[in-house]
């Protein structure tokens, strides 16, 4: 009950601890989240599902075989993303040496797996680094990104063609068309780049 009236406020306080819940309070926080639709909510969720699904290790199967499953690799992967994340300095406006090769690897990572949890990491990773830097952090936000991606986005795209792709990938997941809302909020210039990167042009 507790962890139901937390709603979305549970999901930062859980999200790195996941991995020594036992069985029982996994099964309790799935039940908690089912009706939090916050994006990192729904992550989370997918998490919890693999590792409720995860087949059982069997007799004679040494832990190294048995970790060895797709979900065990994703989260695996995911796990050691975020500890690179927080190994490094966070990025720094304006400062694009602080934002690495090793952290778009990262990001790219956590991305792949489906996960939204350094998103903000990410958003202002792509916005500080110039065009020529930017190709991992355009493959990432394709993957995971929204419109909050679209600006920074459309100001690499002349020069980038992954971040046109993922203004398409990102337009087609959210199901934004070259007339909705949400271009109009856009400077001039950017609104026509992200209008011409929907149209595939």
């Amino acid at each position: 009950m507790r962890l139901r009236s937390l709603g979305a406020r549970v999901v930062p306080h859980v999200a790195e601890e996941l991995g020594r819940l036992d069985a029982e309070a996994r099964a309790a926080l799935l039940d908690a989240l089912r009706d939090v639709q916050t994006a990192d909510a729904k992550a989370l969720r997918k998490r919890l599902v693999r590792a409720e699904t995860r087949p059982a290790q069997g007799p004679g199967v040494p832990p190294a075989t048995a970790g060895e499953s797709t979900g065990d690799r994703t989260e695996g992967a995911e796990t050691h993303a975020l500890d690179v994340l927080r190994a490094l300095p966070p990025p720094r406006p304006s400062e694009r040496a602080s934002v690495s090769r090793e952290r778009g690897e990262a990001h790219l990572a956590l991305a792949r797996s489906g996960s939204r949890l350094a998103r903000k990491d990410l958003l202002l990773s792509l916005t500080t680094l110039g065009a020529e830097r930017t190709r991992i952090y355009c493959e990432a936000a394709g993957l995971i990104g929204d419109t909050e991606f679209l600006a920074p986005l459309a100001r690499i795209a002349p020069v980038r063609p992954e971040a046109a792709a993922s203004i398409s990938r990102i337009a087609a997941r959210e199901r934004i068309t070259s007339r909705s809302r949400v271009l109009r909020n856009l400077e001039e210039p950017l609104r026509l780049i992200v209008a011409r990167s929907i149209a595939g042009r």
